[in-house]
């Protein structure tokens, strides 16, 4: 498969550039509003229909909403900033993400490929030496920022549209391209799979840029083990109100017992048959320095290496939870946010991948195995696949990390944005080779 009649040096500057213009409005899970406005301007441009809105989710399965006064200021914000009002309007109430086919000459396999869109709950440095600053586009939203390479993502989804309906004659089958919001959390995959969007697949891909300390742009992992299974969760804690100084024995503190459920799940002991994790991530409270406080939130993840240790944690975790509520006279409740299991990459799919990656220019080292150490959205469509009979693989695209994931000077190496793009459209138009 050739791409000889494609700019591809034009082609990668306008999708960095594009990742850029990402990055500078960054939008958390289910406010990707204006993000996903974009991306179906871009791919409407090449002539393809989109799907997005109501149309493509299962609201049940919408996990993690944020609070509706939250979507409501969000879409606001993206009415303001974007060209596409109309669509903004259509994605009212979380709608956000979309999905487009591109069809090929020829018959073959269907091909899943899904990227995610969604940034972090993070305020960005403001170091002038923090690229995004020194090249102006640093995020202009409070708290949110691509702090993950998921803008990265992002643009290489537009980019692989584009390579592929330039390529449509050499095109076998057809290529299901997937725009998911909410990975942060684990809160998108859910509802596009219940929608039943994947069950065709023969063959789907993941990506992500960056994820391994210590290698360059073109190095690219191939499949590998480790992906752990996880749940998020809310842990609210009520009380009951009283003033501190004449009444303090008349109160409940939901404070205090927020805080040794905290301290109580941090010590929860570990499991022998694998690696387990657990994270109170935010603690909320309180009105007031002279009221007993009423209402306590956490937000809290567990993971394990197996579905089982994770249960386990979780379980563990709402037993303390619980106890802590008990010890200071206070209720307790959780509010279930999101989810994703475990994972087994199909070795055929990654000799293919391997063999095919192994003749492609850019591409300089090949890892087979590695241990992603964490847990993916995209675990949950893998799974569904899997199920419907088809195979499945996991990529990493190496890039030098100048600051961990979730940092606030991370920053994207845009050297792997073009190369992640031509491997995500060879994998494709080899796809039809591999059918037996």
């Amino acid at each position: 498969m050739s791409f000889d009649h494609v700019n591809l040096e034009q082609l990668g500057q306008e999708m960095i550039q594009l990742r850029r213009d990402f990055h500078k409005n960054p939008e958390s899970g289910w406010t990707e509003f204006a993000t996903t406005a974009r991306i179906i301007d871009e791919l409407e441009k090449l002539g393809l229909t989109v799907q997005y809105g109501p149309s493509i989710h299962v609201r049940e399965k919408m996990f993690g909403l944020p609070k509706p006064e939250v979507l409501e200021k969000c879409w606001q914000r993206a009415m303001e900033e974007t060209s596409r009002p109309d669509l903004v309007e259509a994605m009212k109430g979380g709608y956000t993400g979309c999905l487009t086919v591109i069809e090929g000459a020829l018959p073959g396999p269907t091909v899943g490929i899904r990227v995610d869109i969604d940034c972090n709950d993070v305020e960005e440095a403001g170091d002038p030496k923090h690229a995004p600053c020194a090249l102006g586009f640093r995020s202009t939203h409070e708290n949110c920022m691509h702090a993950c390479g998921h803008d990265a993502h992002a643009a290489i989804g537009v980019g692989v549209a584009r390579l592929l309906c330039a390529c449509r004659d050499q095109l076998r089958g057809r290529v299901l391209l997937v725009f998911q919001p909410g990975e942060e959390g684990l809160r998108g995959a859910a509802s596009l799979t219940a929608a039943g969007h994947f069950s065709q697949c023969d063959y789907f891909f993941g990506g992500h840029v960056g994820l391994l300390d210590g290698l360059d742009v073109g190095t690219v992992a191939a499949g590998g083990h480790g992906f752990l299974a996880s749940t998020k969760f809310d842990a609210m804690f009520h009380g009951v109100a009283s003033h501190a100084g004449a009444a303090p024995e008349l109160g409940h503190n939901a404070i205090a017992a927020a805080a040794m459920a905290t301290l109580g799940m941090l010590s929860i002991s570990r499991h022998h048959e694998g690696s387990s994790r657990i994270n109170i991530g935010t603690f909320h409270g309180g009105t007031g320095r002279n009221v007993i406080p009423a209402e306590a939130e956490l937000t809290v993840e567990t993971r394990g290496s197996t579905t089982e240790i994770n249960q386990y944690m979780e379980a563990e975790a709402k037993r303390v939870c619980q106890g802590a509520a008990d010890m200071y006279g206070c209720t307790f409740e959780t509010r279930f946010m999101g989810s994703a299991g475990c994972i087994v990459c199909d070795e055929e799919l990654v000799d293919h991948t391997i063999e095919v990656l192994s003749r492609m220019e850019g591409v300089n080292k090949i890892i087979r195995d590695v241990n992603f150490g964490g847990g993916e959205d995209v675990t949950t469509m893998m799974r569904d696949v899997q199920e419907h009979g088809g195979q499945v693989i996991e990529l990493v695209f190496g890039m030098p990390l100048t600051a961990p994931h979730h940092n606030d000077y991370f920053d994207v190496d845009e050297r792997v944005i073009p190369l992640a793009i031509r491997i995500f459209a060879q994998l494709a138009l080899t796809a039809g080779d591999w059918r037996k």
